[in-house]
């Protein structure tokens, strides 16, 4: 008896569940690229701007 449970528990386990049929997977759609050109950086080497005092 204990037999005939532990196969019935193995076959249990490696039942299949979920959509049958062929593997699915599902479709990712590819990134979208960035533009080839960048955006200027600022330049650090020029002064900041100085407000005039009244």
């Amino acid at each position: 008896m204990r037999t005939l449970s532990i196969a019935a528990l193995v076959c249990l386990l490696l039942s299949a569940c979920g959509i049958k049929g062929p593997l699915y997977l599902p479709q990712v759609p590819p990134p979208k690229s960035k533009p080839a050109t960048q955006a200027p950086a600022a330049d650090h080497n020029k002064p900041a701007p100085q407000d005039s005092a009244p």
